[in-house]
C-alpha cells in the first residue's frame, strides 16, 4: 500500500499472508539474533484461496542478509522484491499466557510497489477487527489498530515518525487486546534496528 494515504486502513490479506510466510521462514534461520530463542511458529490467519495463491505468487525464500544486535535483515526475491528486518519480543506479558505463542515485528520495503519501511506488528494471537492498540518507543506513544492476528500503525502518515522512533529508540513496548479482551504487552529491544534496516534499504534501493 502507498503512503500517500492519511486515512486508516488495513493492508490487504495476501499481503497478511505474505508477511507470515516470511516471517515463518526467517524463524527457521539459525543465524536469526531474536527469533531463534523460541520454537513456537505464529498461526496464519484464514485468507481466502486466491489471496493465498497470489502471495504465494509473489514471495521467495527468505534469505538472511545480516544479524544486528536483537534483529536481523532478510531479503526475498519474487514477482516483487521484498526486504525487511524483522525482531521479535524480549517479554512477554502475561508470561503464563504468552509463554507458547510467537510474536514478532516485521519493518518491509518493496521498491515494485513505491513501500519503504511499512510496520506490520504479527501479535500471534486473534484480535477484533478494528481493535485499538498503542506502540510506547521510550515514552513516545503512537496509536496502532488491530485485525486478524496483527496490528498497523493507526494513521499511515504517522508511519515514518514511527519508524524513525523506532530507529532511534532503546526499547518498545506494545499493548494490545485479544478478540476475548485479554490485554498482552510485548517488550521490544531496538538494538541493532538501525543497522538492519541500512542494510534492508541497500538490498532494495
Amino acid at each position: 500500500m502507498m503512503r500517500n494515504d492519511s486515512s486508516t486502513s488495513f493492508r490487504p490479506g495476501a499481503f497478511r499472508t505474505m508477511l507470515l510466510a516470511f516471517a515463518g521462514a526467517a524463524l527457521l534461520c539459525a543465524g536469526s539474533p531474536a527469533l531463534a530463542r523460541t520454537k513456537a511458529k505464529p498461526k496464519p490467519d484464514a485468507e481466502s484461496a486466491s489471496e493465498k495463491k497470489d502471495a504465494k505468487k509473489s514471495a521467495g525464500k527468505p534469505e538472511q542478509l545480516g544479524s544486528y544486535g536483537d534483529w536481523g535483515a532478510y531479503a526475498a526475491a519474487g514477482k516483487d522484491k521484498t526486504c525487511y528486518a524483522l525482531g521479535s519480543p524480549k517479554e512477554r506479558q502475561p508470561k503464563a499466557k504468552m509463554k507458547d505463542t510467537q510474536a514478532f515485528i516485521f519493518i518491509s520495503t518493496r521498491p515494485g510497489e513505491g513501500v519503504r519501511n511499512e510496520v506490520a506488528i504479527n501479535l500471534g494471537y486473534a484480535t477484533k477487527d478494528g481493535g485499538a492498540a498503542t506502540a510506547d518507543v521510550d515514552d513516545d506513544k503512537f496509536e496502532l489498530v488491530t485485525k486478524g492476528m496483527n496490528a498497523w500503525v493507526k494513521n499511515p502518515a504517522k508511519e515514518k515518525e514511527f519508524v524513525e522512533a523506532l530507529r532511534t529508540g532503546s526499547k518498545l513496548s506494545v499493548k494490545a487486546a485479544s478478540a476475548k479482551g485479554a490485554t498482552t504487552v510485548d517488550s521490544y529491544s531496538l538494538k541493532g534496528l538501525s543497522d538492519a534496516l541500512a542494510r534492508v534499504a541497500q538490498e532494495c534501493k
